[in-house]
């Protein structure tokens, strides 16, 4: 077995390392090894014969673990080395990896904290365990609609039902502009320095205003962090949660990729929680042992459903009963047709709830701007998490605050909610006059819905199609944790022009159609 181990100490685990060359190596380069700049070390040790599988062969695995975390918290160094081979190394469907014995005396841990790490994993659908089979990978759905169309031919992308961003030409570029040149001529020379890593104070008390206004969130100017986007911020809740001693995070199933593996990189294990017709299942939350749980109350992507009134009181109860916290994403809570938006979840308990909004669904993704409102006992470890370095331009905060202010954002939001609905009612009338028996969810807010699939149609086979005539569109597998219970089609109803739209429902429903002979 091959195992690299990069990390803050000199002497390897488990193993010989080759310092001498390593040193000459990265003395070269100007770097001494011996400093805390990531360390690589190579060691090689050979497993026993009982280890070999009937062909003869020795499983072999490249690990690259992280020596300071393994020695303060091996299980969770274990757990993200293994995810990151399973992602990277390329390990066929089958292939059998190390007993827990053996890996544990390479690492020189114990052969329990290796197991856990294998049951995390098998938990998670990514190994599978038989008993005299040994622990081996599973086997993973085709989801060819993860990368719906390949890098080389995006340049022909003709259709696009892909959910997430706004309509990218409706940017309000003039009264944007307008508020430019506004910070400019009124800003004092402060904004031009370095700034405030929680966020430039002028657009915190903006946000603190507005946030009360259209979410009804429980905020003050000193609670709010300015990140520069969702996934900064989730990654710096994951590696503040990881620092007061959470390593696992509860995340809804089916649920967003994107926070799964946000979440992985910090070194959170994910545990998925199901979702039913009334938003995340408590109960289910409650056998998970989780202290975090990351939801998407106002809209739960991808299904769509509301969380309700009972829900949403049984999950306050769930945090103050293990004093754990929940982690709000309002990522399109602005966008609701039936009715006026449903107020956060956070002002129900300001107290156990971190509330996470982003600017990438009303204005635009390119902004980078996104906000976090954390309860008073989150403020100092976030704070400490985050450093002295913002993450976010001055001047972008500054012109968003004068875009607040001026009223120009209440009114592009308003303007666009007129937008949205129109290519909704499109959408949701010709899925219902041209596919029977597809059950569409989600449809009351947001940017996207879901199409269920009746047993006749293959969703892999849909995305497959639309992927050879240049349609961008997601399948539903993707979103699940282990095996899709359900088929489907994430489609978003933003991404695409008012000339284009109406050609891409088109083309859906003669794709469905297609699919369905």
């Amino acid at each position: 077995m091959t195992v690299r181990i990069h990390g803050a100490a000199t002497e390897s685990v488990g193993g010989r390392a080759d310092e001498a060359g390593m040193d000459e190596r990265y003395d070269r380069g100007g770097l001494n090894t011996r400093s805390k700049l990531h360390e690589l070390f190579q060691t090689t040790s050979p497993f026993p014969d009982h280890l070999a599988d009937q062909n003869g062969r020795m499983p072999d695995l490249s690990l690259a673990v992280d020596l300071a975390t393994l020695k303060t918290r091996p299980g969770r160094a274990i757990e993200a080395a293994l995810r990151d081979a399973l992602r990277t190394n390329g390990l066929p469907v089958g292939e059998r990896l190390p007993s827990t014995r053996a890996l544990a005396a390479e690492l020189g841990v114990a052969r329990s904290t290796v197991v856990a790490a294998y049951e995390q994993l098998v938990a998670e659908g990514r190994l599978v365990a038989e008993r005299g089979a040994g622990t081996r990978v599973a086997a993973r759905p085709e989801l060819p609609a993860a990368d719906p169309v390949p890098a080389n031919r995006l340049h022909r992308l003709r259709v696009d039902l892909v959910p997430g961003e706004p309509d990218r030409s409706s940017f309000p570029r003039a009264a944007w502009q307008r508020c430019v040149r506004e910070v400019f001529r009124t800003s004092p020379d402060d904004l031009f320095g370095y700034g405030d890593a929680g966020g430039l104070m002028r657009l915190r008390e903006v946000l603190a205003v507005y946030l009360a206004r259209t979410r009804r969130v429980d905020a003050e100017p000193s609670r709010i962090s300015v990140v520069g986007g969702m996934a900064s911020g989730l990654a710096h809740l994951g590696r503040m949660f990881g620092g007061m001693g959470i390593d696992a995070l509860a995340v809804e199933d089916p649920g967003f990729p994107f926070h799964r593996n946000v979440l992985q990189r910090v070194g959170m294990a994910t545990l998925p929680v199901p979702v039913d017709g009334e938003g995340v299942v408590v109960a289910a939350l409650e056998r998970t042992g989780a202290r975090v749980v990351l939801v998407t109350p106002a809209h739960q992507y991808p299904m769509g459903v509301v969380l309700s009134p009972g829900r949403r009181a049984a999950l306050i109860g769930w945090a103050h009963r293990c004093n754990g916290w929940i982690v709000e994403d309002d990522y399109d809570g602005e966008f609701r047709y039936d009715r006026q938006p449903i107020g956060a979840l956070q002002g129900l308990d300001p107290s156990r709830v971190v509330y996470a909004g982003t600017s990438s669904k009303m204005l635009a993704a390119a902004l980078r701007v996104a906000w976090m409102v954390v309860p008073p006992a989150l403020v100092g470890p976030l704070a400490e998490i985050r450093g002295r370095d913002p993450d976010v331009s001055g001047l972008e905060q500054a012109t968003l605050a004068e875009l607040i202010v001026s009223g120009g954002l209440d009114r592009h939001v308003r303007a666009m909610r007129g937008v949205y609905r129109r290519r909704r009612d499109l959408l949701v009338a010709a899925l219902s006059e041209s596919a029977e028996r597809i059950e569409l969810t989600g449809i009351s807010a947001g940017l996207h819905l879901t199409a269920l699939l009746p047993p006749g149609i293959d969703e892999h086979a849909v995305v497959a199609r639309a992927r050879d005539a240049s349609f961008a569109l997601w399948g539903l597998a993707q979103h699940w944790t282990g095996t899709p219970k359900r088929g489907g089609l994430v489609l978003g109803f933003s991404r695409s022009t008012t000339l284009q739209f109406p050609h891409a429902v088109a083309q859906l429903t003669a794709l469905l159609r297609q699919s369905s002979d």
